[in-house]
């Protein structure tokens, strides 16, 4: 049994793509949030988001509200918003960023595979957010955010499959629209012969890596436990693409509400001179340029932090945990600590500085990016990554691709 699969497909319909697909709500201000839902009703945020221009007495989070969320999707699908391809198939989807270009297979990822060790993981889960996603899919029956995956290029399968996509790439597409943030959407709806001939080869992977995705694809296994005699409910909905194209940035931490004086700052690289090497940074501008190195910003100053040999062979994040953050920021739980700030890679260096000049009771730990080759070799040991140690791309949008459990 192939364990990357063919499914029903909901799509927006063609001439409204560009207009139900949505960013992730949690990227959205308050603001930008009500201007989307005010001047745009084909937005998929109406779905996930009920309450937002009509009162609902249903607290979010709950059962009721997940039934409010429900019946904006089935109400998408009546008006046509949403179509349901008349069979099952695999999409191949493209998106081109200023940031670079991916090119992979949407699927339905079984989940027995899952179990079996074809997906490597390398976060950890809280309990508690798993099983309310899952009560989450249970009730609104259906996912609308795929999980994105890597695979190595290393193999026989992935050269196959890279072929596979570049071929389908060359040919007419079904969908093809930008969005506002200078993203440009490319799909390719496979025939029935084609979604089983990529579905053989992509299966023929020997594992995936998980870049985005890890309390879905947990709260995905949950609910496949409660339903094991549902079929639909036995997969999750994956987004995979070559290793290459994965965009892995920073996670930089920063901390709030710490009055740290240079004299302060003086005694902490004294006392971690045996781990580190401290300079003055001259063009705090510029981006750590390698792992094992951190920028330190704050308003005395910013600083270049070369870690030394033994220290620099982990991952960043987690030496700045346990030799920085806890012993001298009395951050001794780097999860949930509300001084402790995660800030996406996407900030420049020079925006993290300006964050400093704004709020001087701040501190800013910039990081280079986590390599490919450490998420690796931590997954395929087991392992997990500090808390928040990447920020990779493409981030998806909801409502884009979208698995039904009911048909």
């Amino acid at each position: 049994m192939n364990w990357l699969r063919s499914f029903r497909i909901i799509l927006p319909s063609k001439d409204k793509a560009h207009l139900v697909a949505s960013r992730s709500y949690l990227t959205y201000s308050k603001a930008e949030l009500r201007d989307k839902l005010e001047r745009n009703p084909y937005s998929y945020l109406h779905v996930i988001n009920p309450d937002g221009r009509q009162k609902i007495e249903a607290k979010r989070g709950t059962k009721a509200f997940f039934q409010h969320v429900k019946k904006e999707f089935h109400a998408f699908l009546r008006n046509g918003w949403l179509e349901s391809s008349n069979e099952s198939t695999i999409a191949v989807y493209r998106q081109a960023s200023p940031s670079g270009v991916c090119t992979g297979i949407v699927a339905l990822m079984d989940l027995t595979s899952i179990v079996e060790g074809k997906l490597k993981l390398h976060e950890q889960t809280l309990k508690k957010r798993e099983k309310l996603f899952a009560t989450y899919l249970e009730e609104v029956g259906c996912n609308a955010e795929p999980v994105l995956c890597a695979f190595p290029e290393d193999n026989l399968a992935s050269t196959q499959l890279t072929a596979h996509l570049a071929a389908i790439a060359s040919s007419p597409s079904d969908f093809d629209f930008s969005t506002t943030d200078r993203i440009r959407h490319t799909i390719w709806i496979m025939k029935p012969a084609q979604a089983a001939e990529l579905s053989a080869v992509a299966s023929e992977l020997p594992a995936l890596y998980l870049a985005d995705g890890h309390h879905r694809v947990a709260s995905s296994i949950e609910l496949g436990k409660r339903s094991p005699e549902e079929t639909n409910k036995q997969g999750i909905l994956t987004f995979a693409i070559p290793e290459s194209e994965l965009i892995i940035r920073g996670y930089h931490r920063e901390i709030i509400k710490t009055e740290r004086s240079f004299e302060d700052w003086t005694t902490l690289f004294t006392e971690l001179q045996s781990e580190f090497d401290c300079e003055s940074l001259d063009s705090p501008t510029d981006a750590p340029a390698s792992p094992g190195i951190v920028h330190v910003h704050s308003a005395h100053g910013s600083w270049k932090w070369t870690l030394r040999e033994g220290m620099a062979r982990g991952i960043d994040a987690g030496w700045l945990n346990e030799a920085v953050l806890k012993p001298y920021f009395d951050v001794a739980d780097a999860r949930n600590d509300p001084r402790l700030k995660y800030l996406p890679g996407t900030l420049t260096s020079e925006q993290l500085r300006a964050r400093i000049a704004q709020h001087a009771d701040r501190c800013i730990f910039e990081l280079h990016p986590v390599l490919m080759a450490q998420i690796k070799e931590i997954a395929d040991a087991g392992g997990t990554l500090p808390p928040k140690s990447t920020w990779i791309e493409p981030k998806l949008r909801s409502g884009l691709f979208i698995h039904s459990f009911e048909s």
